[in-house]
């Protein structure tokens, strides 16, 4: 008689369930749900090779006022990727705070930022910088309502029923406002929100 070890299969494998308060979230899934940005970039312009990516709360610090020129905003990001990189040039450490000086309407605050240095979706070395309170294995697991993610052209241009095009122009034309971070346009969900309930 052949008696094979057969492993008993629970629901769980049968039908690939796990429990979502459990499951890691992938980085992918976090960028493409605004809860991360993406400015890989701009990282490289300063040197940074590893894909780079900043909270949605870290971005909302850097930009916390809608309609701050786009100028200023690029300014921050710059100023930003300066303090990250002048502080990793002094460590070996996988995670630090690091602080930026940056302009917000005629103010100049400094902010602490947190710098991590982890395993990407695939394994490979990926930068993230956040809040301090932040840590990089939950951004976007459950937290929509704790923060004004940034959403793509493509994500309002769905919600509103236009084409990214069209977003664009209404961004151009200052009906949305925009912030580019990273070479592409993000839009506060609060905005999105706004423009549903009031219109532009």
């Amino acid at each position: 008689m052949d008696t094979r070890n057969v492993k008993l299969r629970t629901p769980a494998d049968t039908w690939g369930l796990v429990d979502p308060e459990r499951q890691r979230k992938a980085r992918q899934d976090a960028i493409d749900d605004g809860d991360l940005i993406e400015i890989t970039r701009m990282g490289r312009d300063v040197g940074i090779v590893y894909p780079l990516a900043v909270s949605a709360r870290a971005a909302q610090s850097m930009v916390p006022f809608p309609n701050m020129p786009q100028e200023i905003v690029t300014e921050n990001l710059w100023d930003t990727l300066h303090a990250f990189r002048d502080k990793a040039d002094t460590t070996t450490a996988e995670e630090f705070e690091f602080q930026a000086s940056l302009y917000q309407n005629g103010l100049v605050p400094t902010i602490t930022f947190k710098a991590t240095v982890s395993p990407g979706d695939d394994g490979e070395p990926v930068i993230t910088i956040m809040m301090p309170d932040e840590d990089w294995e939950t951004i976007g697991c459950g937290h929509h309502n704790t923060c004004d993610t940034m959403l793509t052209v493509d994500d309002v241009a769905s919600a509103l029923n236009f084409t990214p095009g069209r977003i664009r122009e209404f961004i151009r034309e200052e009906r949305i406002p925009a912030v580019k971070c990273g070479g592409s346009w993000r839009i506060k969900r609060s905005e999105l929100e706004r423009i549903m309930n009031e219109g532009f």
